[in-house]
């Protein structure tokens, strides 16, 4: 599994617990917007360990339009899902990253889909499906630092402002070994 910095990343149990958490998702269904792609693989580069930190200055709108900035999560866990309504890869993991944001409520760990659409949109086909996860739409373009390729793509950022796993593609993400992962983040 290689870095943002182009070797192994990450040490100690977090790297183990990235390493668990890259193998509990591979092999399941990813790709591009309507196109299928292989299978995620743990040496991948579309499920990496980053060595980077998230950019809190990216300006972003809620659902009725008001800015804010990513800084609002700084400090916390924060699972940041790029996404797109017309996207049905990224359609269909949405139910499972319900699913997590659920089992976890117990918890410090914040969840945001950020789509590049008008907050309308995103608001009617939220509530059309009745997805209650917290939502934004681009005020600026996502910052280059976060290495944005395709949707969709998930980051985990940790309380420290590492973004510490990066997921290119769909991905089932309520399983035992991503809710562990989150849960020792948030320690």
């Amino acid at each position: 599994m290689e870095g943002a910095a182009g070797g192994w990343a990450g040490t100690g149990r977090r790297g183990t617990l990235a390493l668990v958490l890259s193998a509990a998702i591979a092999g399941l269904p990813s790709g591009l917007c309507g196109q299928a792609a292989p299978a995620v693989e743990p040496s991948s580069d579309r499920t990496a360990v980053a060595v980077a930190s998230a950019d809190y200055t990216w300006t972003l709108l809620d659902l009725d339009g008001a800015p804010f900035r990513l800084d609002r999560y700084r400090g916390r866990v924060l699972v940041l899902n790029v996404w797109a309504t017309w996207c049905a890869p990224c359609v269909r993991e949405l139910a499972s990253l319900e699913r997590l944001a659920g089992s976890l409520a117990d918890t410090d760990v914040a969840f945001l889909l950020v789509s590049p659409e008008r907050p309308a949109t995103v608001r009617r086909f939220l509530g059309r499906y009745g997805y209650e996860l917290p939502a934004a739409v681009e005020d600026q373009r996502m910052p280059a630092s976060f290495g944005l390729e395709a949707v969709p793509t998930t980051y985990v950022i940790d309380p420290g402002g590492r973004v510490v796993l990066v997921h290119r593609g769909a991905a089932r993400w309520d399983t035992p070994a991503v809710r562990a992962f989150l849960r020792h983040l948030d320690r």
